[in-house]
């Protein structure tokens, strides 16, 4: 069995994803939180290699498409940003209580930026 490089990743990325679905639903309610995961699912299964939907969906919404283009340059950085918070608190890095607040900002920015871009 080989061991999977990404699964310190993976591990950060769920919380990280649970954390944004309520922020989500908090703030914009459960129709944008079942459209984002509708769409997450779909862009899941075409890295995996199933076209079941997502690019079709991309091609007919035009708005879609400009969204994720005009949202990915700034919450890609935060992405990033995030995993160096969660390594920072797993270590022991640092004043937790100001790490765990700044990994809530930018779950916030990241909500927001989706909130404004669709």
């Amino acid at each position: 069995m080989h061991d999977d490089p990404h699964r310190p990743l993976r591990d950060d990325v769920r919380p990280l994803g649970r954390i944004l679905g309520d922020t989500i639903r908090r703030q914009t309610g459960d129709d944008l939180f079942e459209h984002v995961e509708r769409v997450r699912g779909l862009a899941k299964g075409f890295r995996a290699g199933a076209d079941e939907g997502f690019t079709e969906l991309i091609a007919g919404s035009p708005v879609l498409r400009r969204s994720i283009d005009v949202r990915n340059p700034y919450v890609d950085p935060i992405n990033l940003v995030q995993v160096e918070l969660l390594r920072r608190l797993r270590a022991g890095d640092g004043d937790e209580d100001r790490l765990r607040e700044a990994l809530l900002v930018t779950v916030n920015g990241v909500a927001a930026g989706m909130r404004n871009t669709g």
